[in-house]
């Protein structure tokens, strides 16, 4: 059998480059297990590896190109007779025990956060970041950071601290400005982008270090800006609609107090006729002709007063007018936000009285109730035979309700009650 001594050179030279590729080849696997923090039995398994190897290898030369060294003259001889199956067969082990190491390695390297990984991840991020000394030097940049100081600065990210006074001071170039100021900048550069920009200073392993973050907002400003231009052009639609409220609701006081004029006109009249004919015939009951006409006068004194009386003696004199008696439990509010409010569904509530449930007096209820004022509408009338769907007047005070930060409820039964928290 073939001894390893009697190989051609060209086999024997094969081999041992081989196992110096596999030295070179687990050498570095190690050099990365150690940069990457691997567990300590991976370093120690690679450095047996390595050592056995190497050792071979090394023995391997020098008995072929017959280098004798006292140290290693047993081993020597040992190979000198050993069979070149053997020595392949050993060759083969340390192959597959490499590849062993290699594929652990790499599942090791798959599951567990390394330095390159993070290096990694850093540098595919979206957004830039810069990590540096309290004397600004960085010991972690990432290359949109990068790109970043060197668009704004005209300089390279040497130093975070001269970047962050740079964008801090507004000392940038022509058409970049910072839109705002403070541990958070907005910078804003001459393609339209907007970058948000803080800085932190963080602890790691017991060293102090300063975090610069740049992230694109420029979607997120503009629907900022958007977002409050549309509050102002709501604030300004508000604003209109209180006031269309407040002359609806005058127009509709108005107009039945017209009505109620209309009324006492006619009904004047004919107590006129009636005490014409009285004085003519003496046909008739002359308390009831001077009771008529004395209620009639009373009318027409309350709808000659002034239209700009306060809102709540307003809609008492309507109610009255139009034969409903108001009954109160409670304090109505007199600030001039809820009194409005309360005035118009006041309003509301003695025209459903009269027109849909056929009654002549209406109950509110006023409490408190963990700083809300409640107001709690009822009348004697019949109930709603079906459910109210909230539209014209009460719709709109609904609106009224809700811009003042309030809820308002309707119920239909077992009776109709409406009902006010603000």
């Amino acid at each position: 059998m073939i001894t390893f001594e009697e190989l051609s050179k060209t086999f024997a030279t094969l081999i041992i480059s081989y196992m110096l590729f596999l030295v070179i080849l687990i050498s570095v696997l190690l050099s990365q297990s150690i940069v990457e923090r691997a567990k300590k039995r991976y370093i120690v398994a690679n450095t047996a590896l390595l050592l056995a190897v190497f050792s071979a290898y090394f023995l391997l030369y020098r008995s072929y190109y017959k280098i004798e060294t006292e140290m290693i003259e047993f081993f020597l001889d040992f190979l000198d007779g050993t069979p070149v199956l053997l020595i392949v067969l050993g060759i083969i082990l340390i192959t597959v025990l490499t590849v062993m190491w290699i594929v652990n390695f790499i599942k090791w390297d798959r599951h567990n956060i390394t330095l390159i990984s993070v290096k990694e991840a850093v540098d595919d991020m979206e957004a830039g970041i810069v990590c540096s000394n309290e004397d600004g030097v960085p010991v972690l940049v990432n290359p949109k950071m990068e790109e970043l100081c060197e668009y704004v600065t005209r300089k390279p990210l040497l130093d975070a601290n001269s970047f962050w006074e740079s964008i801090r001071t507004n000392n940038l170039r022509s058409g970049c400005e910072v839109i705002d100021q403070g541990n958070t900048l907005l910078l804003k550069i001459p393609n339209g982008k907007i970058f948000k920009i803080n800085k932190r200073r963080i602890n790691v392993d017991d060293v102090n270090l300063f975090e610069y973050f740049a992230t694109d907002i420029t979607n997120m400003y503009k629907a900022s800006i958007e977002l409050r231009e549309g509050n102002e052009r709501l604030e300004r639609m508000n604003d209109r609609m209180r006031n269309l409220n407040d002359t609806i609701t005058r127009v509709t006081i108005e107009k039945e107090v017209l009505n109620m004029k209309i009324k006492v006109h006619d009904n004047l009249g004919q107590s006129l006729l009636e005490a014409k004919r009285f004085l003519k015939t003496g046909d008739g009951n002359l308390t009831e002709i001077i009771d008529n006409l004395k209620n009639n006068i009373n009318l027409i004194d309350t709808g000659n007063e002034s239209q700009n009386n306060d809102d709540y003696k307003l809609m008492f004199k309507t109610a009255k007018d139009v034969g409903v008696n108001i009954i109160v439990t409670g304090l109505l509010p007199q600030d001039q936000e809820r009194k409005r409010i309360i005035s118009t569904a006041m309003h509301e509530c003695i025209t459903n009285t009269i027109r849909h449930a056929g009654g002549d007096e209406l109950y509110i209820k006023i409490s408190e109730m963990t700083g809300s004022l409640i107001a709690e509408f009822t009348n004697n009338g019949k109930p709603p035979e079906k459910k109210i769907r909230l539209s014209g007047g009460l719709d709109m005070l609904r609106c009224m309700v809700e811009d003042y930060g309030g809820v308002m409820k309707v119920e239909s039964a077992p009776i109709f009650r409406l009902i006010i928290k603000m």
